[in-house]
């Protein structure tokens, strides 16, 4: 009897490991998995014409809304800026090509790089209305696809929280100075979503980056995995098993590189920070931290933090339903636009 109970325990001892791998497998195929359809905007928007969508719908073909300002709804075509050009962006030292649109308007002006989140691409509604706004005032701007998103190179279907990305956005930046005579310390960076923390990455990573636009990101990438788990109804308790397995199945050490390390490491640089306080998917939390730390770290005046209420309601199928992540562009789009272009003028101008 007591060898059988040493077998059993022997053999549970054994295959713990391979239980935790395999259930970490299946976290990590959750929470990294990217959609190269991009939830429609391939199909329906570019910089000529373009709308934030939500459920493949128009959010401005809302037969009901609350909270959305009228600039959305009814003006939305003041974002849009025809006479863009595409292009490709190769990523030095990989075999992997960018899918990119861009707008030259003056050789005087800066340049701001845009960064979107997990599953989106560079069609997106968070990344085409802000750039919409900059582009309006003059900015040259330029917004791509992260690898293994929308039109660029695909590796293998998943994102690594910026461990990668960030080399992604160092590329483009390369570009801007190789090809357009682009000035270092004339090109700023926006991020949303996951984007913020690859924005938040890259800005620590390359520090020739003056300024950088944070927009409802994460700044720690163990949490945002359990709170992810817990957005999708799934033990929390699995976050580290997924962090585990993305380690053995493709390499990478998902928290390696840390986007807080963009407030330590701000130096004499410029940050905003924006969040609305009901995200449920980025928690406010998140962006409390990036602004407190960069507050402690930055020089007095070059850290700006925006928190605020912000949810949106709306009806594309037949019934209401409510968004509260990176929806401040949605629901105070004439501050929104107001604080960004003043913000980059001020710090890369």
């Amino acid at each position: 009897m007591r060898k059988d109970l040493l077998s059993i325990g022997l053999m549970i001892i054994f295959l713990l490991p391979y239980g935790y791998y395999f259930a970490g497998v299946q976290v990590y195929d959750i929470v990294a998995a990217t959609d190269t359809e991009c939830n429609g905007n391939f199909e329906q928007n570019s910089p000529v014409e373009f709308a934030p969508l939500r459920e493949r719908v128009p959010l401005n073909q809302s037969t009901y809304q609350e909270n959305i300002t009228s600039n959305i709804m009814e003006n939305i075509s003041q974002y849009w800026w025809p006479g863009f050009h595409s292009t490709s962006i190769e990523v030095e030292g990989e075999d992997l090509l960018l899918s990119a649109w861009y707008l030259k308007q003056d050789e005087s002006m800066p340049w701001v790089i845009f960064v979107h989140g997990i599953r989106g691409c560079k069609a997106g509604g968070s990344i085409l209305l802000p750039s919409g706004m900059l582009a309006k005032a003059g900015f040259n701007i330029v917004v791509f696809d992260l690898r293994d998103h929308g039109q660029s190179s695909i590796e293998d279907n998943r994102v690594s929280a910026g461990q990668k990305e960030w080399m992604d956005v160092r590329a483009v930046y390369d570009w801007l100075l190789s090809e357009h005579g682009a000035e270092e310390g004339k090109i700023g960076l926006f991020g949303t979503s996951m984007g913020a923390g690859t924005a938040a990455i890259t800005f620590s990573q390359d520090k020739r980056f003056n300024s950088v636009w944070l927009d409802s990101g994460f700044s720690d990438m163990q949490k945002i995995i359990e709170e992810e788990l817990e957005y999708q109804g799934l033990p929390t308790f699995l976050g580290g098993a997924g962090v585990f397995a993305g380690k053995i199945k493709t390499g990478e050490d998902l928290v390696k590189l840390s986007p807080l390390s963009a407030a330590t490491e701000i130096g004499n640089r410029h940050m905003y920070v924006v969040h609305g306080n009901q995200d449920p998917r980025v928690k406010v939390h998140h962006g409390i931290s990036m602004c407190e730390e960069a507050q402690t770290h930055g020089l007095d005046g070059h850290v700006e933090c925006w928190f605020s209420d912000s949810q949106i309601v709306f009806d594309v199928i037949g019934e209401n339903q409510t968004d509260e992540h990176a929806t401040m562009m949605l629901t105070h789009t004439d501050l929104y636009e107001e604080r960004l272009i003043d913000f980059f003028s001020e710090t890369l101008v």
